[in-house]
């Protein structure tokens, strides 16, 4: 597997929004399976918490680049390493996703996410910080593109309510929003392989 995927998440070359904008977070997508029949795909669920905007909604590790991160890369280990205790390695990286453009209430802002992806053909023990983590699961690839898991999220509003599309991952909150983007990203770039 690993022959066909670097391809894919290198061609096209990822949209770069650093020209554009320099505040910025960086996430890990995490990929697992040995065949194209197994491939699943790692999220978190970001910890309850009422005074948190986006608490109990599903995501990829990661943060904010801090000043003592030197590259984009070490930002995305370092913040999978205290969300979810996980060591990834360098040569587990497999490529990157388009930068993506950060929104709030449908207005753009002067933020973007970078996804970082890693593909890992080890066993690997999560141990999510509370403070920051209520869970971490896989989710086989072709759930995400299966027509009965397709859905709309209502995300309330001042005049109402805004409805964009999500897929149900069998949570209270699906998938939707930046990270539902960042997958299409991921499935696009694997079109043609996952069938």
């Amino acid at each position: 597997m690993k022959t066909l995927l670097p391809p894919l998440l290198e061609n096209p070359k990822p949209l770069d929004l650093f020209p554009r904008l320099t505040r910025h977070a960086c996430v890990a997508v995490i990929l697992k399976g040995n065949t194209l029949e197994n491939l699943q795909l790692g999220f978190i669920q970001r910890a309850f918490n009422p005074e948190d905007r986006w608490s109990g909604h599903i995501a990829f590790p990661g943060g904010k680049k801090e000043e003592s991160d030197t590259t984009d890369l070490e930002a995305a280990l370092r913040e999978t390493r205290e969300e979810i205790g996980v060591e990834l390695k360098a040569e587990e990286l497999i490529g990157r996703l388009d930068d993506i453009q950060a929104r709030k209430g449908g207005t753009m802002l002067d933020f973007y996410i970078r996804p970082f992806v890693f593909h890992l053909d080890r066993e690997i023990t999560v141990t999510p910080d509370p403070a920051e983590v209520a869970d971490f699961f896989w989710v086989p690839v072709r759930e995400l593109i299966n027509p009965t898991r397709q859905t709309v999220y209502e995300v309330p509003r001042e005049n109402g309510s805004l409805k964009l599309p999500a897929v149900s991952l069998g949570r209270e909150l699906p998938l939707w929003g930046l990270t539902y983007m960042m997958v299409l990203n991921l499935l696009e770039r694997l079109h043609g392989v996952i069938k």
